[in-house]
């Protein structure tokens, strides 16, 4: 059987020691183990191990390296398997050790994938305007399994989503100010709520609060864009550039009446 021969304070790894095991073939070992396995084995000096004590002192010693780097990141923010696992192996940790660190951290309660999501649906709600959908898709990068990740959802009421869109419209307004037709405008913002993470609905019901900012807009873009379009097609007289100023303005969305409106308005002043 191997035996302890020395235990002694690791001066470089606080909460380790050093362990000289003398094995039955006399060579000698040195193992760095924690504090935790020293006491929960009752290790001392003259201590006799058998094979199966020792392989789990050496198994144990090199895992319990990777669950303290483990603790460490945890001290940061909670974080998925999925990521811890990535962070240890990224720290080159063997695919034992990573295990090892994985279980432990599982079994303390301090690694774990429905708690991560709850929490960081959670920040997700209190620190940014992200929607739901968007949220899940993080989830999953995350690493978290789709049916841990849908309930991004439920935990995001409707009352709550609908305030974060408003608030994220409300930046977004400026993207198309003076620039886009209503229809235009309402669909670039449509699209930037979608890839924010909202659904139709939520989408829908915070545009049409906005009816009044997308009509006046729009009147504002026509005068802008009609502008481009006469600069554009100026070496153009009469029904041609008549003609070309409205295609360019319908393309743009614009209503035929208001194109003809502002056009007429346009002219007479000319004349």
């Amino acid at each position: 059987m191997a035996v302890i021969t020395r235990i002694r304070t690791n001066e470089k790894e606080q909460g380790f020691f050093e362990i000289d095991i003398s094995e039955e073939n006399e060579q000698t070992a040195t193992l760095s183990v924690h504090e935790d396995i020293l006491v929960r084995e009752g290790l001392h000096k003259g201590l006799e191990l058998s094979r199966e004590q020792s392989e789990l002192l050496r198994s144990e010693a090199s895992g319990i390296r990777a669950y303290n780097a483990g603790l460490r990141y945890l001290s940061y923010r909670m974080h998925s398997i999925h990521e811890m696992r990535e962070y240890l192996e990224k720290k080159q940790f063997g695919n034992q050790q990573v295990s090892y660190a994985i279980q432990r951290l599982q079994k303390e309660k301090l690694l774990n994938d429905h708690e991560f999501a709850i929490s960081f649906v959670r920040t997700r709600i209190r620190t940014s305007t992200k929607g739901p959908q968007l949220i899940y898709r993080e989830l999953i990068q995350a690493g978290v399994a789709q049916e841990i990740a849908s309930q991004a959802d439920a935990l995001f009421p409707d009352d709550e989503q609908v305030e974060h869109a408003r608030k994220y419209l409300t930046k977004q307004a400026s993207s198309v100010k003076n620039k886009k037709s209503r229809a235009e405008a309402r669909l670039v913002l449509a699209r930037l709520l979608m890839q924010r993470g909202y659904s139709r609905d939520i989408s829908d019901q915070v545009l049409n609060e906005i009816t009044d900012f997308l009509e006046e807009n729009e009147k504002n873009a026509l005068v802008h864009q009609a502008e481009k379009a006469m600069q554009k097609y100026k070496k153009f007289s009469g029904r041609d550039f008549t003609q070309k100023v409205k295609n360019y303005l319908y393309q743009k969305g614009f209503p035929l009446d208001a194109i003809d409106s502002f056009l007429r308005e346009r002219t007479s002043s000319a004349e």
